[in-house]
């Protein structure tokens, strides 16, 4: 008896050392295990899944008939398993996806727009097979959870890893392009999800350079992508420099894929584009006229009018107005109408005299450079269809402007909306000639004797330099050297502020932040009479001091050359 009592004892007691537990894995999974042995989680993520995951079943899965098709729409429904995205598209078949962030429309964790993926929408995305997000904005990353574990579709364990970078940084453009390359090439990594707050701009751009690097997009298409994703949100001006910057890419050879790829990968466009939604330039005329269609007015974005102005300099050679020629010469059938415009400041009636005339400006040139009349024609429209809005000063530029309406034109095939066969030859844009980085790439080009520190912002109402690791402090170890080198080189150094705060107080932080870079300058070794430093406040700003972006922008140091 007694001994069948201790059997029993011990049988109990090892049965309450040994008992299961439950173990959280990621947010909302977790694995039943014995609490007396560790849980070895790499074990996890060996067990095979009862299938694999393909292009093809994520074409079938997302019913992905285009580039356009939304997976999920703009309040964040339609695919239940992938909640917490928002707009989300195909990129590549299996391999590249975009989209936003559901938090405004969030149904049960609502939260401010500006904000990363939240985690129900990051827990989908790991189930659903997807190996790696990235956010294309810094705000608010900080507070975020950066990845998640989960018991996938497939039924094997899945590791989602979640990063941000930055769409306009060339470097993190490059590790994004690797990321998708990877997922590309080895069956063992799941899809990547590129997102930015709607789902329209930031992903917009590095979609268009992932078509250009893997689906051998144009210059022209990957811009039509841009605009026709950004659901009509594309008509501030800040956007050109999107559109320049999409032209400017360049693929990388490293990660060219095989024809046979791409075509399994790369989605079509939609068959029927609103062509309203389209962004054309006068380029577009000489490059797709076939894409033009009769009526279409085409913005010269490059030709700027000043206040009460009716003339610009240098029309001869101005980009813009060389382009009009080309697309004339081009096409003999080619009828036109310059049309002006003014912003909404001043009378009406003489908005409208002042825009006829900024329009006889144009047409006056053509007719003198041996355009018959009957091609072309001119009006004024004063202040009728602003394309910006006339709240801001640095908006109502953009609506003192030439548009140029096909009047007639030669009938072009509707097949294609751009010739993959004409190549345009980007050229660095004239923004990034202006910066330090650009200058350290050129050395043999002086263009010019000023040049912005990029990357060396400074917080607001502060002058201290970023840490060691920051692009643009590293960039001042590059300038110490060229100054080491080049010992007939002086440098002026100018500081600037934002608008934001009290003049007289911007004067003397940008004076401040002039010195944080002169003293550290002198610190690796450049001798103090080599230096000048100077504060000029708020003035010369290089962006708008409306929006917070350009407010970063106006915060910065330049250093000017001069010779001894």
């Amino acid at each position: 008896m007694r001994i069948s009592l201790l059997v029993l004892f011990i049988l109990y007691s090892f049965s309450l050392l040994s008992q299961k537990d439950t173990v959280w894995i990621g947010l909302y999974d977790y694995v039943i295990t014995d609490t007396l042995k560790p849980v070895n989680y790499d074990s996890l993520f060996t067990v095979k899944g009862k299938f694999v995951f393909t292009y093809d079943y994520y074409k079938k899965r997302y019913k992905e008939e285009n580039l356009m098709y939304k997976i999920t729409d703009n309040k964040g429904n339609g695919f239940d398993s992938l909640y917490g995205t928002r707009n989300m598209r195909p990129i590549l078949h299996g391999v590249a996806y975009r989209g936003g962030a559901n938090n405004y429309y969030h149904l049960t964790d609502k939260r401010h727009n500006h904000n990363p993926i939240p985690l129900d929408g990051m827990n989908n995305l790991c189930k659903e097979g997807f190996s790696k997000g990235v956010y294309l904005y810094r705000e608010n990353f900080e507070n975020s959870p950066i990845g998640d574990t989960c018991n996938c579709a497939n039924g094997s364990w899945n590791k989602f890893e979640y990063y941000q970078k930055d769409y306009y940084d060339s470097s993190h453009v490059y590790d994004m392009l690797k990321m998708v390359y990877e997922s590309i090439i080895y069956d063992s990594i799941g899809p990547v999800y590129l997102h930015c707050w709607n789902g329209w701009h930031a992903s917009g751009y590095i979609s268009a350079v992932i078509l250009k690097q893997f689906c051998n997009y144009s210059d022209w298409d990957a811009v039509n992508y841009w605009d026709i994703g950004t659901d009509g949100a594309n008509t501030s001006p800040r956007y050109q420099h999107q559109r320049e910057r999409i032209k400017a890419f360049k693929p990388y050879k490293e990660f060219m894929i095989s024809d046979s790829l791409q075509q399994c990968l790369c989605p079509p466009m939609p068959e029927h584009i609103d062509s309203t939604q389209l962004h054309i330039e006068i380029e577009h005329l000489v490059i797709v006229p076939e894409a033009i269609p009769v009526g279409y007015q085409i913005v010269l974005y490059n030709v700027k009018f000043g206040p009460n102005k009716t003339s610009f300099a240098n029309i001869s050679n101005h980009p813009d107005i060389v382009n009009l020629k080309k697309a004339l010469d081009a096409d003999q059938n080619l009828k036109i109408e310059i049309g002006g415009y003014t912003d909404n400041s001043g009378s009406y009636a003489k908005n409208v005299n002042l825009s006829k005339q900024r329009a006889k400006f144009v047409y006056d040139h053509l007719i003198a450079s041996g355009y018959s009349a009957d091609r072309i024609s001119y009006a004024g429209y004063g202040p009728a269809k602003p394309i910006y809005s006339n709240r801001y000063k640095s908006t109502r530029a953009g609506n003192r402007r030439i548009e140029v309406k096909i009047l007639q034109k030669t009938i072009h095939s509707a097949n294609k909306l751009v010739d993959e066969n004409v190549v345009v030859t980007a050229t660095t844009s004239d923004d990034e000639k202006k910066y330090l980085s650009y200058f350290f790439s050129h050395p043999q080009e002086l263009l010019q004797s000023n040049f912005i520190i990029d990357s060396l912002i400074f917080e607001s109402s502060s002058a201290a330099l970023p840490d060691t690791t920051n692009e643009g402090v590293q960039l001042l170890n590059l300038l110490v050297d060229y100054l080491n080198n080049h010992k007939h080189l002086k440098i002026v150094i100018n500081g600037y502020t934002d608008a934001s705060g009290i003049p007289e107080k911007n004067k003397i932080l940008s004076e401040q932040r002039a010195k944080a870079v002169y003293d550290y300058l002198v610190s690796k070794g450049v001798r103090p009479n080599r230096l000048i430093y100077r504060g000029h406040g708020a003035n010369n700003p290089i962006a708008t001091n409306t929006y917070k972006w350009g407010r970063d922008l106006n915060r910065r140091v330049e250093v000017e050359f001069v010779s001894d």
